[in-house]
């Protein structure tokens, strides 16, 4: 997979959400939290690390996520490790 933006990051977080989650598009927001603003519990919290390492072709475990709050600390994180699983 090639590497893409953080904002193409954002906008594919965001597909998962509300596809996969219900997450509203109009909660959808740089500061919204996962708890907080979505209302995930932690069994959703660990669906959507998987998806995301599915999607993005991550590596790591759980804990990695774990002060990942917000979507924008969230898609940072991604973007930065992005394809970063081995092949």
């Amino acid at each position: 997979m090639s590497v893409v933006t953080e904002e193409a990051v954002f906008e594919q977080v965001t597909e998962i959400l509300t596809a996969n989650f219900n997450v509203p598009l109009d909660k959808v927001a740089p500061q919204a939290t996962f708890r907080g603003t979505f209302g995930m519990d932690s069994l959703d919290i660990v669906d959507l690390v998987f998806f995301l390492q599915k999607h993005f072709g991550l590596q790591g475990e759980l804990e990695d996520f774990r002060e990942l709050h917000t979507m924008q600390k969230l898609c940072r994180f991604v973007h930065e490790r992005q394809g970063t699983s081995a092949q």
